[in-house]
This record gives structure tokens, C-alpha cells and sequence, in this order.
């Protein structure tokens, strides 16, 4: 991957756009895995390993990577924490000023950041790059699909928002690393494919065009690679038992049956498996080859994760994702406003102050279960069962996770200066509870908008993007976010394109009336939750039973949430 100009898509927020500078702040990569043509990749984001040499001066914003005629700059490019962000700031020539009122409109919504990788490392699922420079950020087009995909977006952009943004560019990154012509993602968007069918598209066109040429080189990995055939084996097992797309890698191996993969991988390490039978195979590549395991492992794992990825998120939308790097309690110190700078007279001496302090604290905890695939399901070639417990076992993550959040959400927790998340003396407390209309609205937006620093005077300036509701008053919550045009001004829609609806069901069982608001946790700290570093979402670990004849999948979630502050948050206790 080394050399080439890499992109990926982003969503933007306009809704934090300021209209007289032109500005509107973006978040341009994170740590999370991006599923590339040919493997995830993960950026490093520490100063070591992103070169911000291009970035002093800014970098070019461009409209549809049209390197001729660029809109503008991306200013202040840095890090924060383990992202990258900076400042989008248009320029005034015709098509910047076409492009920005799309942006301010909500037409255009989406950034593609061109970035070069000078250093990378392989993983067991791609690579990750340990030294990258930014290049460039161009705004492009809203795919018509929303459909399919999970994107790094901006912190907080919708789902719909992330799924909109990931196909099409997975799918033209997909052709153009394959030196395809445009036209053909073109033809691949137009027949609504997903990215996995997309990439098999991809191969089997490549293996025509080498076809005609005579060229019989190899476009996937090495399959004799140990690792490489393990995988694929994983993938054609998810594929048989859970319907997961395979790679084309994999597509030789999905009529395979289970004993004849245990054959295969013990035959490749020098083993005779001729005169063995079904039942002996199985019990011998469970007991001398790890290849074997590792097949049964990422097969699970790549079940568990389709079922976890599968599941509706709720409120975890709203909240910001961290990490932990162990159990203690995650200490979340908050410096407040610093005190007014004073005149200093001539020859006079500059005084003292000090900022005011906070502290927020939660801690992970551990989930788990385990679960088993008996030798003779596999000697069966049967891991029906085993699928469907591996899928419902993310699912269960999942739904551990939304649970948890909104049991925090109900239960009104105490904050550290012993006072309710939600409170009179928080300012962020309906007075009495009121139906979702205009007025309760502008009264839960005019509160959060007055919300002060911890100095108990300085406006903080909580811009509301979030309206949660339970599934109760998901429709009448639509009618007042719905674009409409009336022939009365007095009549316009305040609220319409100005906050995102997050519905979550679970919250009919705490209150079928309560509503809230949210800012956008990037900007304003409020919900937060955390993974064991290094361990997002659940995960998987294997070995073999003794006791029984079987193998035994372990499933674990470490996980934990908290509110480190409530000046981004608002309730009111509906009617």
C-alpha cells in the first residue's frame, strides 16, 4: 500500500458550520478499521506517525478531487486524542460558493481525505499504517444507496449518514486499485451491489481481462500461505452456515465440507491422512495443527461480528466511543474557563488565576459466555447450531451494550458534585414535563444554548444535533424535524434539517413520554462509552476441550459507560 494516494469518506457537520466565516470543523480519520480492497487497514494517530509537514500551512479543499480548481483550505489540521481534525474554510470564487451553500443546505454532506501511506506493517486482516502524510480533502456527492456499509465517519454522524457515504467509495477504490475504468464502478453502483459482491465482481473481472491477455499471474493473496487458506476455509464456512459474502479467494473452498478442510490443512503440514477416517481426521487436526483451530476460531468470530454489526445501535449513536487501558476507574478530568484577562497598567504586574476543576469517573466490566462445536457436528459436517449461536452471541453484545446505555440514561445517575445527571440546578431539567412541540423544543434548545463552563458564567454554546425518543414518539418526533414549505413564514418549521431522530425502543419500557436532547459528543462531552484497548466490540478465544469432545468458543465483551458531564444533555419528562 506503500506510495499511492489512499482516500476515505467522511460526513461532515453542518450543522456547526459558521455562515459569516465560511468555517465548518471536520473529523478527518480515527483508529478504527477501514475495510479496504484486500483487508482492513488502521491508521496510527500519534505525533510519530502522521506527518503534518504538507498540513502547516493548511491543506488544498477541493470539490470531487478536481486537483485544477481547489474551494478552499483545511486549516488547523492536529490531533486530538486519537483523531485527526481540522477546519474547512471555503474561499470565494463561484464554484467554492456553489459548494458551500450545498454544505450549508445539506446537499453536500460528505469529505474524502487523500492521505499517503510511507509506512505500514501486515496484520492477520490487513495492515496498519504506522507512518502516513494527509494530502489533501475534497467535499464530494451523497451515494443514492443507503442500504449497505459502515464507514469512519465524523463522531456521531448517523447511520444512515455512514452507510450512505461507504459504498460508493469502497466500490471505486475497489476499481481503481485494480486499474479499472470509472465506468465500470459506475456500472457496479448502478446495479445496487453490495461491497463484498462488488470485490467479486472486481476479481472475476480481472481474471477475465488476464484471461484474454494470457497472463495467469495470481490478483489475491498467495493461497498456499497458510494464514491466507485458514482464512479463506472461514470465510467459506460463514458462508454455508451464516450466509456471510465470501471473498473470491474463498469461493474454492465453500462446497468443501468440514472434514475435508481438517484433511487439507493436515496434509499441507506434512500429515498422511489416506487411510484415517472422517471421525480420526477431525480428532487429529484438533489435537496437533493450530491451523485447525484458527479455521474454527475465525469462523466464529466472523459470525459473532456479523451479528454484533447487524443490530440496531439506539443511543449509542449519541455517544462517544473511547478506549481504557485497563479496569481501574477511567478518570475524566475537565478544566473549565479560564478567568478574564485583565489590564495590565504600564509598569504593573500581571496577576494569578486558575481554572476551575472536575472529574468524572466509570469503569469497564467483563461479559462473556461460552459456547461449543461437538466433534461429531463436525465429523456431521453440521455447524448449523454453532452459527446460529455464534450470530445471536454478537447479537446479545450488541443488545448489552444499547441495554446498558439506557439503563444509565433512565436511571438519572449522580454526577460528581452529588447532584442528578438531570437537575433543576444542572439547568437542563424540564420545569414540568410537555408534549414534543415547537415550543418544548425551543425551550430544550434555548436551555442547552445557556448551558455554562464550570466557572458558572461562561456560555458554553451547546448546539443541540440530537432529538431521542422512544418508539412511542418516534412519529409525531418526525413531524416536527419535516422539511416543509408553507406559503405563511410564520408557519416554517424551525427545526427542520437542524437535529438528527434517534429512537430507541428500549426507552418504552422507562418512560413511554420522556424525550431528550443531545449535542454532538465530538464537540460537547455527555455520554461515553469504552472498550478495552485495542478490543472494540466482542471478541473470541478458543481452545480444546478435554472433559468433552468438543471445542470450546469463548465470547467476551469488556465494556463500560458513563456521563463525564450533563451540559450537553437535556429531558424533559413529556405529557
Amino acid at each position: 500500500m506503500s506510495g499511492e494516494l489512499t482516500y476515505r469518506s467522511l460526513v461532515l457537520d453542518r450543522t456547526a458550520a459558521d455562515a459569516e466565516a465560511r468555517t465548518v470543523p471536520a473529523s478527518l480519520s480515527s483508529e478504527e478499521p477501514y475495510e479496504r480492497f484486500g483487508g482492513a487497514e488502521t491508521l496510527m494517530h500519534d505525533p510519530a506517525a502522521v506527518d503534518l509537514t504538507r498540513a502547516a500551512d493548511g491543506l488544498p479543499l477541493l470539490f470531487a478531487h478536481d486537483h485544477e480548481q481547489p474551494i478552499g483550505l483545511v486549516e488547523n489540521v492536529r490531533l486530538e486524542g486519537r483523531r485527526l481534525v481540522g477546519l474547512l474554510r471555503f474561499g470565494l470564487s463561484a464554484k467554492a460558493q456553489e459548494v458551500w451553500r450545498d454544505v450549508q443546505t445539506g446537499i453536500l454532506r460528505n469529505l474524502s481525505v487523500g492521505y499517503r501511506v510511507i509506512e505500514s506493517e501486515t496484520t492477520p486482516t490487513g495492515w496498519r499504517v504506522t507512518r502516513w502524510m494527509p494530502h489533501e480533502a475534497s467535499v464530494v456527492s451523497v451515494p443514492a444507496d443507503p442500504s449497505v456499509g459502515i464507514n469512519r465517519s465524523f463522531q456521531g454522524a448517523s447511520t444512515m449518514e455512514q452507510q450512505q457515504t461507504t459504498r460508493e467509495q469502497d466500490i471505486r477504490d475497489m476499481v481503481r486499485v485494480a486499474n479499472l475504468d470509472s465506468g465500470f464502478a459506475d456500472d457496479l453502483l448502478a446495479r445496487n451491489l453490495s461491497a463484498e459482491e462488488a470485490r467479486a465482481a472486481v476479481l472475476s473481472q480481472l481474471a477475465e481481462r488476464s484471461a484474454a491477455a494470457g497472463i495467469t499471474g495470481r490478483t489475491q493473496p498467495d493461497p498456499a500461505d497458510p494464514a491466507n487458506r485458514t482464512r479463506a476455509m472461514g470465510e467459506a464456512l460463514a458462508w454455508r452456515f451464516a450466509g456471510i459474502a465470501p471473498s473470491d479467494a474463498a469461493r474454492e473452498f465453500v462446497g468443501m465440507r468440514i472434514v475435508d478442510m481438517a484433511r487439507d490443512l493436515l496434509e499441507a503440514r506434512g500429515q498422511r491422512t489416506a487411510r484415517m477416517s472422517p471421525s480420526a481426521i477431525i480428532e487429529r487436526a484438533m489435537h496437533t495443527t493450530s491451523d485447525f483451530s484458527a479455521l474454527l476460531l475465525g469462523t466464529g468470530e466472523r459470525i459473532l461480528r456479523n451479528g454484533y454489526l447487524s443490530y440496531a445501535a439506539g443511543i449509542k449513536r449519541v455517544s462517544r466511543e473511547t478506549a481504557a487501558r485497563d479496569f481501574r476507574a477511567k478518570q475524566r478530568l475537565m478544566l473549565g474557563e479560564m478567568p478574564a484577562l485583565k489590564k495590565v497598567n504600564e509598569g504593573g504586574e500581571y496577576t494569578q488565576g486558575s481554572a476551575a476543576e472536575s472529574a468524572e469517573s466509570y469503569a469497564l466490566a467483563t461479559y462473556g459466555r461460552i459456547f461449543s462445536i461437538s466433534r461429531q457436528a463436525m465429523v456431521n459436517d453440521d455447524l448449523g447450531a454453532f452459527a446460529a449461536v455464534a450470530g445471536k452471541f454478537g447479537r446479545a453484545a450488541a443488545e448489552l451494550e444499547a441495554g446498558y446505555l439506557v439503563d444509565l440514561l433512565a436511571s438519572n445517575p449522580n454526577m460528581s458534585d452529588s447532584v442528578a445527571l438531570f437537575h433543576a440546578n444542572h439547568g437542563n431539567l424540564a420545569a414540568s414535563g410537555g408534549a414534543i412541540s415547537v415550543s418544548t423544543l425551543g425551550a430544550a434548545k434555548k436551555a442547552m444554548r445557556l448551558q455554562t463552563g464550570l466557572d458558572g458564567a461562561t456560555p458554553i454554546d451547546a448546539t443541540p444535533r440530537f432529538l431521542i425518543v422512544p418508539a412511542a414518539l418516534e412519529t409525531v418526533a418526525l413531524q416536527y424535524l419535516a422539511q416543509i414549505t408553507p406559503a405563511d413564514s410564520t408557519k416554517v418549521n424551525p427545526f427542520a434539517n437542524t437535529l438528527e431522530l434517534v429512537v430507541d425502543p428500549r426507552l418504552d419500557a422507562k418512560s413511554a413520554t420522556a424525550w431528550y436532547m443531545a449535542a454532538d459528543p465530538a464537540t460537547v462531552d455527555g455520554l461515553e462509552h469504552a472498550y478495552l484497548e485495542g478490543q472494540p466490540g466482542p471478541y473470541a478465544e478458543l481452545r480444546n476441550g478435554f472433559e468433552v469432545d468438543a471445542v470450546e468458543i469463548k465470547c467476551r465483551l469488556d465494556f463500560g459507560a458513563g456521563f463525564v458531564d450533563w451540559r450537553g444533555w437535556y429531558r424533559n419528562p413529556g405529557a
